[in-house]
Parts: C-alpha cells; sequence; structure tokens
C-alpha cells in the first residue's frame, strides 16, 4: 500500500476502502447553493442507468447529475434535469423547497427517490402550462412518467451568459 493511501487511512481513522469513499465523495460533489436537506451521499448514479431500471431505483436514495433544462416558471416548485439525451423531473420532497425561477443551465446534484406514476392529461397540461416552453395543448392523454423525488439539491455553477 502507498504512503499516501497509508496516511489517508490513518487520516481517515478506517480501512482503505473507506478513505477512499471520502475522497471520491469529496471530489464528485463540489461546493454549491444547497436547497433543502442539501446532499449527503458521494456516489453519483446516472441518469441513463435509473432510466433503465427505474423501479430498482424507486427503494433506495440516490444521487443524480446534469443540468437543469427547465424549471417552473411559476414558483420554482419543479425542474427538469438532463444528462445527455437522459432528462427527468425532479419535485421536492413535502413541497418544502422551491429552485430559482432563472436555474435553467445551472449545473446541479439532487439527491433523493426515483418515482414511476401516471400523470393525468389534467397534470400533464399543467406542468406544460408552468414550463418555460410549454405547450398544453399538445398533451391529448395520460402520460406514464419517471420522475424523481428531491430530498435536496446542490447547484454548483451556471455557464457563462451574455444575457447576465
Amino acid at each position: 500500500m502507498s504512503r499516501w493511501i497509508e496516511r489517508l487511512r490513518r487520516w481517515a481513522g478506517a480501512s482503505p476502502f473507506c478513505a477512499l469513499l471520502v475522497v471520491a465523495a469529496a471530489a464528485e460533489v463540489p461546493e454549491g447553493a444547497d436547497f433543502g436537506k442539501g446532499i449527503s451521499l458521494g456516489r453519483v448514479t446516472t441518469l441513463t442507468e435509473v432510466l433503465k431500471q427505474p423501479e430498482r431505483f424507486s427503494r433506495e436514495r440516490v444521487l443524480l447529475h446534469g443540468t437543469l433544462s427547465d424549471v417552473c416558471q411559476k414558483k420554482g416548485c419543479w425542474t427538469i434535469l438532463r444528462d445527455g439525451d437522459a432528462t427527468v423531473r425532479v419535485r421536492f420532497e413535502d413541497y418544502g423547497f422551491f429552485l430559482p425561477t432563472d436555474a435553467i443551465g445551472t449545473e446541479a446534484f439532487v439527491e433523493g427517490r426515483v418515482k414511476v406514476e401516471t400523470l393525468s392529461a389534467r397534470e400533464a397540461r399543467h406542468y406544460e402550462s408552468e414550463s418555460r416552453h410549454g405547450n398544453p395543448d399538445a398533451v391529448d392523454g395520460p402520460r406514464r412518467e419517471v420522475g424523481f423525488v428531491a430530498s435536496g439539491v446542490r447547484l454548483v455553477r451556471r455557464p457563462r451568459d451574455d444575457r447576465d
């Protein structure tokens, strides 16, 4: 075992594996502005992995990472997290916190649980009406949705925008 790992193990007061987890967690989730209960998990699960087997992830808390591509324009009571081509609607546990309505484009970490549900046509139209570029008239019936209920969100940074 290298001296660096040995020093880290002594510093962490645990096994080399735990010490590496401490380093990985610190490296994976940078500082930022916390909402809700904040972030306690250190391992990020990809959104693509979650969407392949959403029911599996509905039984455990997970940490997702991506960019906010939409935010409720009325209150900030939901957001859309995008990671590449994968997206998920994120709502907030117990309606207990909101995000700034101008947070679109911000890098974010969200911690919580996956929720697979069927939205009624009324609910789907409601979300479309609050979306930045929504079209409520395009909703023609119920929608199955893989969603996410976040207990905490960390907004990390926003890309430079010449409009600011």
